[in-house]
């Protein structure tokens, strides 16, 4: 098994003492794509959890918190910008570290797709394109040429990438403020509805972390940041505080503007669409389909960097080809892994967006269910990665990783029954095409060289 030193030694370095504090806390924010992810989940939320969804949003970030903090003790130790797949193939092995690192990327490209048709949509009816934005071929064609900028972007370096999402995230969670604001004004009073909905108490815990997810992101520009061991841990954690504050008071507005019947009624399509128009008129209207637009672009871009440096940390250690190793002598970023990845998303997405008929609904709760797979899988790993020095942070190492753990394995259970089949049948067909791929690579050692 190759060391954290000795395979940064090899070949470029990605650049260091990029990112501070603020960038890594912008990249984070804007992985978890707020507005995007408000605008297809509430509605989703309202059918579960009925007026107890902010309260379901408020209990749901204690686990994410937790994971949170088993990141921040393990990127303390070692802050490889593989994070998961380096500290479970530490701790697990390079079989489990493998099929952990390719879950995270399985969802990563999932929620591409997604991402992808939000924009593609968004920026049609922004400009009037009503057409455009009912035709497929116009939705692929535009959410590929996205795909392709964003990816653009993110090899040109971190730092372009860091201050182009301090402007968007300020723009997005300055909309979405805006919005709570006229709804709570229009509703006349911050009482909740007393019914609770289905009660998929499961089906709401997944839908809240497909809202969290993405603070991790911090996490994975480490080798970037000023202080790798301590700051991603503060952006994760200013992250979710955010989150936290930003998803709750636009769900509380939203339920008590709307009430439950017509947000129930959303199920899985854009909430924001449906309210917009009679809550803030045109105008306003097209400033929502703004922020939904800049958020989903944004979330596209930090999704590939994470992902890219997922990658490259795979064949550092000897789990995938070496090429994915490569890295830019001009921009000091990742160059096969960041185009591979792009292609691939892009390839997935004109796939689904040709032959599925609900590309948002098809895959949010598949994604859900790989991203609580691999938090448990870290969390799992903290005892087994410190197994020689649980004394001496017992709290951290044993006491939190417990925790988190009995969470996710909980929910992904009860999860199995409440999902549905479809999602399931996804999830199975990402981790089965993981393995025959993971397993049948024949690495080499990683290269160097410029691109």
């Amino acid at each position: 098994m190759s060391t954290p030193t000795a395979s940064r030694s090899r070949g470029r370095r990605l650049r260091e003492n990029s990112i501070g504090i603020g960038s890594s806390t912008a990249i984070g924010i804007a992985s978890t794509a707020p507005a995007y992810s408000l605008a297809v989940s509430v509605g989703l939320l309202a059918a579960f959890a009925g007026g107890a969804a902010p309260i379901v949003l408020a209990l749901s970030a204690i686990p994410v918190i937790l994971v949170a903090l088993c990141f921040r003790e393990l990127n303390r130790t070692e802050p490889d910008c593989g994070t998961n797949f380096a500290w479970t193939e530490k701790a697990f092995g390079l079989a489990t570290g493998r099929m952990v690192g390719w879950t995270t990327v399985m969802a990563c490209v999932l929620v591409m797709g997604n991402l992808a048709q939000v924009a593609a949509i968004y920026t049609y009816t922004l400009f009037g394109l009503d057409g455009a934005a009912e035709s497929r071929l116009a939705q692929a064609g535009l959410g590929t040429a996205m795909i392709g900028v964003m990816a653009y972007l993110a090899y040109r370096g971190v730092r372009i990438a860091a201050r182009l999402q301090i402007v968007l995230v300020c723009l997005e969670l300055a909309a979405l403020l805006y919005f709570a604001v006229k709804a709570f004004a229009a509703a006349g009073s911050l009482a909740l509805p007393n019914d609770t909905g289905s009660g998929s108490w499961a089906g709401s815990f997944l839908v809240a972390i497909f809202l969290y997810w993405g603070w991790d992101s911090s996490f994975s520009i480490n080798e970037e940041s000023v202080e790798p061991n301590r700051t991603p841990a503060i952006g994760a954690l200013l992250t979710n505080a955010t989150l936290i504050v930003v998803y709750l008071v636009v769900a509380w507005a939203a339920v008590a503007y709307a009430g439950l019947d017509r947000l129930s009624g959303v199920g899985e399509d854009d909430f924001f669409a449906t309210l917009s128009d009679d809550l803030l008129g045109t105008t306003g209207g097209r400033i929502l389909i703004g922020a939904v637009l800049i958020s989903a672009l944004a979330s596209t871009q930090t999704t590939i960097l994470p992902t890219a440096r997922t990658m490259l940390s795979m064949a550092r250690r000897d789990a995938f080809p070496g090429q994915f190793a490569r890295i830019s002598a001009k921009y000091q970023t990742p160059t096969v892994s960041t185009w591979a990845f792009a292609g691939a998303s892009a390839l997935v997405y004109v796939a689904l967006v040709l032959t599925s008929d609900a590309v948002l609904a098809d895959s949010v709760a598949a994604i859900s269910v790989l991203v609580s797979l691999y938090y448990l899988a870290t969390t799992l790993a903290v005892p087994l990665y410190f197994k020689g020095s649980l004394a001496e942070r017992r709290l951290q190492r044993v006491v939190v990783p417990t925790l988190a753990a009995a969470c996710f394995a909980v929910v992904l259970v009860l999860a199995a029954f409440d999902v549905g089949v479809g999602p399931l049948v996804v999830v199975a067909v990402s981790l089965a095409v993981g393995a025959a791929v993971m397993f049948s690579m024949k690495p080499h050692a990683p290269e160097g060289d410029p691109a």
